[in-house]
């Protein structure tokens, strides 16, 4: 196999890093692409992140259609507003494409880094005030409710299709505190969101690349099916046994490294 660069050692680095995060983020609703990309980054360092992107979208999609079948199964998957975010989101999935394809690197990274920094502040803050859980998940909703959340399902769908990720730090968030859903089912649901728009932001990047573009097949043929065994394992024993407080805390401290990682790329390399 052709690795496009990339050592063996690299590659097994790599493939225990991405098995780690599709562990617990399959848990969370999250693609894991705010780790998978840095990591790839930081090991990777013949490819670009024209070539990162593709990769993470796939482990993306992996990672949270795994995720909402293992969440269906607990009857913790809403598809009915799934679908319509999902469709909602599709709309900006084009505008990320073509800003990572024409965008200089650079600013890409900053965009990026910036997006890890708040979403972990975020976190970090409501772990700090303690704020209670909805207890239930509503079955209808008013018409600014859907509104809002098609509008930031679009910045969602913008999100995915610009940094390879699944876009669950912006569709959890939106199903907890716009649409009133307990976290589990705000989770599943966000995961099913997450496994619309990446395959769809997969085909649109290929669409604006450049001629020539490809994924690295023989990189995604040996780390998806990694991806694909810990994020069915994880998100199989979280549902049974993790307590969500850990598991947000753990991803709250994992988005902060990426964070660093990716503005230490910028800034020497």
């Amino acid at each position: 196999m052709d690795f496009g660069g990339v050592g063996l050692e690299s590659l097994l680095i790599v493939a225990i890093l991405v098995a780690i995060v599709a562990f617990f983020y399959s848990n969370l609703g999250l693609g894991g692409g705010q780790l998978y990309v840095p990591i790839m980054d930081l090991f990777f360092v013949s490819l670009f992140m024209r070539d990162i992107v593709p990769l993470s979208l796939t482990f993306a999609f992996v990672t949270m259609a795994t995720a909402t079948y293992t969440h269906n199964k607990k009857g913790l998957v809403d598809f009915r507003l799934g679908l319509t975010l999902g469709g909602a989101g599709l709309l900006g999935v084009a505008a990320g494409v073509i800003f990572t394809s024409s965008a200089e690197e650079g600013i890409v990274k900053a965009a990026f880094a910036t997006l890890l920094v708040v979403v972990a502040t975020k976190m970090m803050y409501d772990l700090y005030k303690a704020k209670k859980d909805n207890q239930t998940s509503p079955t209808s909703f008013t018409m600014k409710r859907r509104l809002a959340g098609m509008g930031v399902s679009i910045l969602t769908g913008f999100l995915v299709g610009s940094f390879g990720i699944g876009g669950g730090v912006v569709s959890v968030p939106l199903i907890i505190y716009v649409f009133k859903f307990e976290p589990r089912k705000a989770i599943g649901t966000s995961a099913l969101l997450g496994a619309i728009l990446t395959p769809a932001a997969f085909v649109a990047y290929f669409l604006a690349a450049e001629p020539g573009t490809a994924v690295d097949l023989d990189i995604a043929l040996v780390l998806a099916p990694i991806v694909f065994v810990f994020a069915i394992i994880g998100s199989t024993w979280g549902l049974q046994k993790l307590k969500t407080k850990m598991v947000r805390t753990i991803f709250t401290l994992g988005v902060y490294l990426a964070a660093i990682e990716m503005i230490y790329s910028i800034l020497f390399t």
